[in-house]
């Protein structure tokens, strides 16, 4: 196995080598989403709310329902609303480093990670309701929907409890919490865009050889912004569109998957396991944008 491993990547280093200008246009292409998409809309938000967790900001939220509903105990809350925040991959390295920091279980980080995948509200607003649709309702409906979609995997998942463990240590410094939550969170965007950048890479050097009938889909799952931009111009009625959008926000994109599970560093999640959570998201989301979009 490993020697076909070994084989697999001398050819996509040769690949790689030889594609010459589709590599490069890759790399322009990965470092524009990068700067112009994600960095603006991610950065700070990301800086805030790890600020205010280092601060213990989140340590009052709390609600007696929600943890009754879903399996859930002290500040869980926070643990959700967060990753929504966030967005996709922020907030799953966001629960990871609450898992390195013994504030959650094993257990109870991996269903977190798992089922709190979603993409990021400025994205869905901003990006796709306002500027692909030209309408910021049905961005606030598709981001709704990413919702609703993600705390029904919570249901459906609450066999198994996620314990929040109590921070009793000091509170941080302003300027140290602020100092800690500054550079995990560039440390995180770099990463982020250096995945970004891997993945759109090989993913054009292997395009030339696919299929005529595999491309679109293989552009639509790949990379998440730039699949919902191909999404939006295809040649169909919008309702359809828009149920293809939201199955594409619920799934993620392979770039995303690539990004979160080669990120963790406390907490491990089979890929298998992750994928399956993000069909049965993407199913769920199409299904409510149909209800929402074509009824």
């Amino acid at each position: 196995m490993r020697h076909l491993e070994y084989i697999l990547l001398y050819l996509l280093l040769a690949c790689l080598l030889l594609s010459g200008s589709a590599a490069a246009d890759s790399v322009r292409d990965a470092l524009y989403i990068w700067w112009n998409t994600l960095l603006p809309g991610m950065l700070v938000p990301m800086i805030l709310i790890r600020f205010l967790h280092e601060r213990q900001g989140f340590a009052e939220l709390r609600c007696a329902i929600f943890n009754k509903i879903f399996r859930f105990n002290n500040n869980a809350l926070a643990y959700v609303i967060c990753p929504l925040l966030l967005g996709f991959p922020g907030g799953a390295l966001f629960i990871d480093d609450a898992k390195g920091k013994q504030l959650l279980d094993e257990k109870g980080a991996q269903r977190l990670i798992c089922c709190c995948c979603f993409p990021t509200p400025g994205f869905v607003v901003l990006s796709l309701g306002t500027s692909l649709y030209h309408d910021a309702s049905i961005g606030w409906r598709l981001y709704l929907i990413q919702i609703i979609s993600g705390l029904l995997l919570l249901l459906a998942s609450r066999r198994q409890s996620v314990s929040i463990m109590s921070r009793r240590e000091n509170v941080p410094s302003l300027f140290a919490a602020l100092s800690d939550a500054v550079f995990s969170s560039a440390f995180a965007m770099l990463m982020i865009g250096i995945y970004l950048l891997l993945f759109m890479s090989i993913a054009a050097v292997i395009e030339p050889f696919l299929p005529a009938v595999l491309l679109l889909p293989v552009r639509l799952i790949s990379e998440f912004s730039s699949g919902t931009v191909y999404a939006a111009q295809l040649a169909c009625p919008t309702a359809l569109r828009l149920v293809i959008t939201s199955a594409l926000l619920g799934f993620g994109g392979l770039c995303v998957h690539l990004q979160i599970l080669s990120s963790l560093r406390f907490v491990h999640v089979s890929y298998g396991r992750f994928l399956c959570f993000r069909l049965l998201q993407s199913a769920l989301s199409a299904l409510l944008a149909l209800l929402c979009f074509a009824i």
